[in-house]
């Protein structure tokens, strides 16, 4: 059965960094049409290294489908370059669960990562690496 999609996100690019914007919870449907969006990025990034950036608000939280979806495209992501991603988490309600899932994606893909509560922390760890 096919649902609407659940969730909003935005993505565009700044220098070597992927940045995201999005809003949960997520679906399945979402996660889909979130990884079609990103293919146009990644295709201007996959010439060389490059690192994310991930902003989430409210309850960012994935039904178990999109999860499986989500670590699929993130291990796709650090075929093509990926290499570290922070995760800002903006007034976020599920926190522990939310670090939970998305470490889960992040440590089969083999990606570092990293949640702070600023963009400006997520740049300055990223600057580090």
């Amino acid at each position: 059965m096919i649902f609407m999609e659940h969730g909003i996100f935005e993505v565009k690019i700044e220098g070597n960094l992927l940045l995201v914007d999005a809003t949960g919870p997520f679906n399945e449907e979402l996660i889909i049409q979130y990884e079609k969006a990103l293919e146009d990025c990644i295709q201007s990034l996959e010439a060389s290294e490059w690192n994310q950036v991930i902003t989430l608000h409210q309850m960012s939280l994935f039904t178990p489908e999109a999860e499986q979806i989500l670590t699929n495209t993130v291990i796709n992501r650090k075929s093509r370059g990926l290499t570290a991603c922070a995760v800002v988490l903006m007034n976020v309600e599920g926190e522990s669960l939310i670090k939970t899932q998305m470490s889960r994606c992040y440590d089969r893909a083999r990606i570092k990562h990293n949640f702070t509560t600023s963009i400006h922390d997520a740049n300055e760890w990223l600057a580090t690496l």
